[in-house]
């Protein structure tokens, strides 16, 4: 059997994937699809992709949404703030029943699909390292890991073929580990730094180490089980964040390929005045907590401080001791 694969939503993330499994789907016989704004197909036409040194392997450009007719696995690859536009696209253009994989940060997304799109299978999916432009048709990523679906006939064809994928029959706990990481962005996006810049200064890095301590307690009052995402498990994690300058260059830093002047997504989209995934992220602490009866004053703390600073005309740029009073309360 032959497959076409469309990723809907032609960003940093769902164009590195496409380059990572373009060549791959192409060797089995099929197809794959990137759909996305022509700002970035644009580039891609006159050059070709690459991302990381893989150059990308044979697939279609394309701004149409009409495209997923013919899709039998659709990845998706946006913010969060557009899913009800993807909800629209796909429940309007693909077939009855084709998968769709989230490939979004957080979990919330994963149960809006569920919800929007009842009628076909919607597999979780997560991306544990982040992408940047360094180029119009250039890549790079920073930190460890696969991408990981939910098993799937379809996802099970993608290993087949050689794309990278780690397979999973419950991602459950792979999200909640990975959430643990993406409450960077916000205290990244707050301090109007570079992600390399922030993670040299102890201020912030503490007031990160406060946010997963929390999300960590959080999860305890819950009962919810999570797994290491990236090369240090959470727990440690908090006690290395909190280490001396120094001490955090040596084992962190040195360690992690980071773009010296690369943001997180969050980070990129606040200062840029659009609207930012922080209710996705920072927020599922807070309702996990609110559901479980556990206080989250950190996150909430920085999920209101992003929230105010959106839409601004300048981008904020708080200092670690202004931001480690603000979470204190």
């Amino acid at each position: 059997m032959t497959y076409s694969i469309a990723i809907l939503g032609a960003g940093a993330i769902g164009c590195y994937i496409g380059a990572q499994w373009a060549a791959p789907v192409a060797a089995r016989g099929g197809t794959l699809t990137l759909i996305g704004r022509e700002r970035v197909l644009a580039p891609l036409r006159a050059q070709p992709l690459r991302a990381e040194g893989v150059t990308a392997g044979p697939m279609a450009l394309t701004e149409d949404p009409g495209a997923l007719a013919r899709a039998d696995l659709i990845a998706v690859s946006v913010k969060a703030q557009a899913l009800d536009t993807v909800m629209e696209q796909i429940a309007r253009h693909a077939r009855p029943g084709v998968p769709v994989l989230s490939l979004l940060n957080g979990i919330e997304p994963v149960r809006r699909l569920r919800a929007g799109l009842a009628d076909r299978p919607v597999l979780a999916g997560m991306v544990p390292f982040n992408v940047v432009w360094t180029g119009p048709s250039e890549l790079h990523r920073s930190g460890p890991g696969e991408v990981a679906a939910e098993r799937h006939p379809l996802t099970t064809w993608l290993t087949e073929a050689g794309a990278p994928l780690e397979l999973h029959d419950d991602l459950g706990p792979i999200q909640h580990g990975k959430l643990l990481l993406n409450l960077v962005g916000a205290v990244n996006a707050l301090s109007g730094l570079s992600l390399y810049e922030m993670l040299q200064r102890r201020g912030y890095r503490r007031v990160y180490a406060a946010a997963v301590a929390e999300a960590l307690a959080v999860y305890r009052a819950a009962g919810i089980a999570f797994e290491k995402v990236g090369p240090t498990s959470p727990r440690l994690a908090v006690s290395v964040l909190r280490a001396p300058d120094w001490l955090f260059r040596q084992l962190v830093l040195k360690r992690q390929n980071l773009d010296p002047k690369s943001m997180t997504s969050l980070a990129s989209d606040l200062a840029a005045g659009r609207q930012t995934e922080v209710d996705t992220i920072n927020g599922e602490i807070c309702r996990i907590g609110a559901a479980c009866g556990h206080p989250t004053p950190v996150n909430a703390a920085l999920v209101r401080l992003v929230h105010g600073a959106e839409g601004q005309a300048e981008a904020p740029a708080y200092t670690a001791d202004a931001l480690l009073h603000e979470i204190a309360g």
